[in-house]
């Protein structure tokens, strides 16, 4: 009697590296819910926090065993009709308004940054606001501040830093040179022993409130008292250095599409006073 042999490349072609998977096979199932191949990569692809991990087999496996089990739970909530209840409902539709809203941002900076002559208007018309601000400053510490105590200083209040903020730019206005007031007031370790020169701001680096104020400061001038989560700022911006319109472009692309999501706003909906008025 012969022995029974079974080839090695049919044994081989059993395991599931030799299945075939095409677009439309599926590749993540839960109750008759899930994804093709074709739709997990096109998510991935089409989504900035999925790209990384899936650069490697285990953390795609990873990814899709996430996806898995909000399958399963989906398929679950689905079967006891949970989806269909008004006040899911409801929240369902919520969430697709904000989805949707960031997609159309999305769609309008990638419109616009595609616009050249839009740009070029847009840059040549605010120059001022695409150039980089060198700016100074002067910082009060205020409690529950990121920002280290300096040694043999006392905590300080939000309205005791905030007093001491004002009185510190009155100061200024007065004539008090800058980086000597920096260099005995300023809490900023960083910029402190430097006249309380900070260097060049970027946009998305700091603070929203620091940010406006130094992007909208005209050189030479003293900010109002501006409060971020490090306390109290006064802020002088003391250049401004053009930027080309290549390094800006992202920037003025995503300003022009906030503009037109404020046009949209600006009519786009109505309240019923009857109901909403104080």
């Amino acid at each position: 009697m012969k022995p029974f042999i079974v080839p090695v490349l049919a044994i081989l072609c059993m395991a599931p590296a030799c299945a075939q998977v095409t677009d439309s096979t599926p590749v993540i199932e839960a109750s008759g819910i899930g994804f093709t191949k074709a739709e997990f990569e096109d998510l991935v692809k089409g989504d900035s926090r999925y790209r990384g991990v899936v650069t490697t087999p285990g953390g795609r496996r990873a990814l899709a065993v996430d996806f898995g089990k909000a399958f399963a739970l989906e398929a679950e909530a689905r079967k006891r009709k949970l989806d269909l209840l008004p006040s899911v409902q409801l929240k369902i539709r919520h969430a697709t308004q904000q989805l949707l809203a960031y997609e159309l941002l999305t769609k309008l900076r990638a419109d616009f940054l595609k616009d050249e002559s839009a740009l070029a208007a847009e840059y040549d018309k605010s120059k001022q606001r695409y150039s980089q601000p060198q700016v100074r400053q002067i910082l009060v510490r205020a409690k529950g501040s990121e920002v280290a105590l300096r040694s043999g200083q006392r905590e300080l209040s939000l309205d005791e830093a905030r007093a001491k903020a004002v009185s510190l730019r009155a100061k200024l206005v007065a004539g008090a040179d800058f980086a000597a007031l920096a260099r005995a007031e300023s809490d900023d370790l960083g910029s402190r022993d430097k006249g309380g020169d900070v260097g060049a701001v970027l946009r998305g680096a700091t603070g929203a409130n620091f940010e406006a104020a130094a992007f909208s400061l005209a050189v030479g001038k003293l900010s109002d008292v501006v409060q971020t989560e490090q306390g109290f700022h006064i802020l002088r911006v003391e250049e401004r250095k053009p930027q080309a319109l290549p390094v800006v472009k992202a920037m003025i692309a995503n300003d022009l599409a906030h503009r037109e999501l404020e046009a949209i706003l600006l009519n786009g909906y109505k309240l019923n006073e009857a109901y909403f008025s104080p």
